[in-house]
């Protein structure tokens, strides 16, 4: 009998010591640990905890291609499918084939097996916790509760993300298959759910999530995920599925419950003058940092150098991107940087075409760039409070309360442009606007080519400045086959209870 070699290789769970909040994953995974032994007390299975959370972030050296740093690479991918990340010349060749608009639909591809495994390695993780946690004999109940809570949470963001990517838009056919769902630590292959059951697994684990927290809004770490991050993960779910009222309800609950402050106008860097007098912002790079939610804090130890988010990005640092990897805001006729207003700060986070010199090129991004000169060290953004802000005035547009999504909107926007005052469009023009802004404001964190995909949007990277030789795929209809990946081939050989009769359009 097959069995499911994703699921089998993850039966053992990597070990991480950690005590306090400065240790917070420093130290390097141990061989891996028996599960049985690490649920032996409460250190054990905190350590458990910390090595689910590593998954979301850590290099992949199985893999080993530089293309395989976590969650932060699925950002990445989703990001350069869009239509608002430019590629300038792609050299090397990360992420030029996903670019393109090829390789989400290899099923024999490297990257469509790692964006699998990457979840269900976190998946399999909160199942042996979630299976093993109420059993903790050391443990308070509070505390076995927020392990708890944690592992079911961290479950549902690995199904949402796993159902973008697989499945078709819950717009088009809740009915249809999805992924294979597992709640329990299995050897078995299961078969594809679909997507509305495993939609209905998500809510029901983040409901589960919410009150084992029981209003504690404690986080013991910002890498671990909190009570207001849950909500702000229910907000992106309702919004995927299009029901406006959840998604403004708990997006509005993850603003209250947050604790964070938007980041003001005067926190956003001078516009880039030079490579010899920029100073590095420090907005995007730092889990301290006021608007963060949710991130993973990685230090000079842990970077992974060019196999990392900030390689294929910093183009100040001796990098990818500084390679001929530069990343670029889209622009041209249609593309946002045009659109955005004189006085609007996050203009700063590009480089100005009258600016640029040497490998900083027109349009280039400095949003994201590491902490400081000849470091690698660079925190990943998972979950910021802006996003609440976006989520709550598109879900009031969309439900017709324009009054609300217009103010709603002007709350984030005192904080980007001065000049910016009360929006007094309706309808599509409001919804337009919101729109904009989400692009502009969540530009490179991981959310065009799935706000597109969720409303129904096509791709139109036309006029945007991107380079057919590169981009090769300049427009493609909405909901067509091509917006879903392929499962791996893998996955298919090696699971009992799907075969490739199973395989997406």
């Amino acid at each position: 009998m097959k069995i499911n070699k994703i699921f089998l290789s993850m039966l053992l769970l990597a070990f991480v010591l950690s005590s306090c909040e400065q240790d917070f994953l420093e130290t390097a995974p141990t061989d891996q640990l028996e599960a049985g032994t690490m649920f032996e007390s409460l250190e054990g299975a905190e350590a458990a905890l910390n090595g689910m959370y590593r998954y979301m972030f850590v290099f992949d050296p199985e893999y080993g291609n530089h293309d395989a740093f976590g969650h932060m690479a699925v950002n990445h991918d989703v990001d350069m499918l869009g239509q608002d990340m430019v590629g300038h010349v792609l050299a090397h060749g990360w992420f030029g084939q996903m670019y393109a608009w090829r390789v989400h639909r290899n099923a024999d591809g490297g990257m469509t097996h790692l964006r699998w495994y990457v979840y269900y390695k976190v998946i399999l993780n909160a199942n042996m916790i979630i299976a093993n946690v109420p059993d903790l004999e050391d443990a308070l109940p509070t505390e076995r509760d927020m392990l708890m809570a944690q592992a079911k949470a961290a479950r549902a963001f690995s199904y949402y993300q796993l159902v973008q990517l697989y499945a078709p838009a819950y717009h088009v056919d809740p009915d249809a298959p999805a992924v294979p769902l597992y709640t329990e630590p299995s050897e078995d292959g299961h078969p594809r759910a679909s997507l509305r059951e495993v939609y209905e697994q998500i809510e029901a684990d983040l409901s589960a999530a919410i009150d084992l927290f029981d209003g504690s809004t404690a986080q013991a770490h910002r890498s671990h995920i909190s009570l207001p991050v849950v909500h702000g993960l229910y907000a992106r779910t309702a919004l995927a599925k299009g029901e406006w009222d959840q998604a403004r309800q708990h997006a509005e609950t993850a603003i209250t419950l947050s604790g964070a402050s938007l980041f003001t106008v005067d926190d956003f860097p001078p516009a880039f003058e030079s490579i010899a007098t920029y100073s590095r912002n420090q907005l995007f790079n730092d889990v301290g940092a006021s608007e963060w939610m949710w991130g993973m804090e990685i230090n000079e130890e842990q970077a992974t150098i060019f196999a990392s988010f900030f390689s294929h990005m910093d183009a100040l640092t001796f990098s990818y991107a500084q390679l001929g990897n530069q990343k670029l805001i889209s622009h041209g006729e249609d593309g946002l940087y045009y659109r955005m207003s004189d006085t609007d700060v996050r203009r700063n986070l590009w480089v100005a075409p009258e600016n640029a010199e040497e490998y900083m090129v027109p349009y280039c991004q400095v949003k994201f760039v590491t902490q400081r000169d000849g470091s690698w060290e660079g925190d990943y953004v998972f979950m910021r409070l802006a996003e609440m802000y976006l989520i709550k005035a598109e879900a009031e547009a969309r439900d017709g309360l324009y009054d609300d999504a217009a103010q709603t909107l002007y709350e984030l926007m005192q904080n980007r442009d001065p000049e910016y005052e009360l929006s007094t469009a309706t309808g599509e023009d409001l919804i337009d606007e919101i729109m904009f802004h989400r692009a502009v404001e969540l530009w490179g964190e991981g959310f065009n080519w799935i706000d597109l995909k969720r409303t129904g949007e096509p791709l139109n990277r036309q006029n945007k400045g991107h380079s057919e030789q590169l981009a090769i795929t300049l427009y493609e209809e909405a909901d067509t086959d091509r917006w879903i990946w392929l499962i791996p081939t893998d996955e298919i050989n090696a699971n009992d209870a799907i075969s490739s009769g199973d395989q997406n359009p």
